[in-house]
């Protein structure tokens, strides 16, 4: 099967090509000369690591990092709970048999994912994403062209659609049981979006001002529903109620 460039943060194995789009508490400095969204690495292995909790895979990748000369560079590792990476587009597509179509086709969208990665934690993506799979599963939506768009609302909005919706159909015990957790989880999401977005614009010096924090709240909702539709294969059979 080839490799799948849409996929942000795929399972890695040794000899596979990456690019590193973002590094948790890490600066180019830090790094000895890592750009993020620019340094390419080949993976060296698996490596073991302590679960610290239960968002913890317990493990990263060892890497080789180059510049843009084939110098090695450093031998930071990557791990899935706070870094980001991508297969190196440039690399795979010199074999086009290796790999599906990618939408990563610009400098600025692995700069927009490293941002996004800055500012979402992996426990925090988890739940956002755990949200859209249960908003797929109410029907309420095309999640196509609609999903997410109650990532931002809180339980009160939910729970007067709902009502609304009530009056159009019949809702059984199931229905019933799966709209209580869509609307209990609906708050810690949305606080999720408000710390992440005036996290967002403090690192970049910006005001905290309402209708900035409401703009990038908007702008990180959307790449949210983009990043799980990237990967919402690995949430459809998956326990949630």
């Amino acid at each position: 099967m080839g490799k799948n460039l849409n996929e942000i943060n795929p399972e890695l194995k040794k000899d596979d090509r990456i690019v590193v789009i973002y590094m948790q508490g890490e600066s180019s400095e830090s790094t000895g000369g890592i750009e993020f969204g620019e340094t390419k690495g080949k993976v060296i292995g698996k490596i073991n690591q302590p679960k610290f909790n239960s968002d913890d895979p317990g493990y990263g990748y060892a890497v080789e990092w180059y510049n843009k000369n084939g110098k090695m560079i450093s031998k930071l590792p990557l791990f899935p709970e706070s870094d980001g990476w991508l297969y190196d587009r440039e690399y795979y597509e010199s074999n086009p048999e290796n790999v599906n179509e990618s939408m990563f086709n610009s400098l600025d969208d692995l700069i927009r994912w490293g941002d996004f990665f800055e500012v979402f934690s992996k426990g925090e993506l988890e739940k956002v994403c755990e949200f859209l799979e249960l908003e797929r599963r109410t029907g309420f939506s095309n999640m196509y062209q609609e999903g997410g768009r109650f990532l931002l609302t809180g339980p009160k909005y939910i729970t007067d659609f709902i009502n609304l919706k009530s009056y159009e159909r019949e809702f059984d015990e199931e229905d019933e049981e799966l709209h209580k957790t869509f609307i209990s989880r609906s708050q810690e999401v949305r606080d999720i979006f408000i710390r992440n977005a005036m996290k967002y614009l403090e690192k970049k010096n910006k005001e905290l001002e309402t209708n900035q924090i409401q703009i990038m709240m908007l702008k990180l909702a959307k790449n949210a529903k983009e990043y799980w539709m990237k990967n919402a294969n690995k949430y459809i059979n998956k326990e949630i109620l």
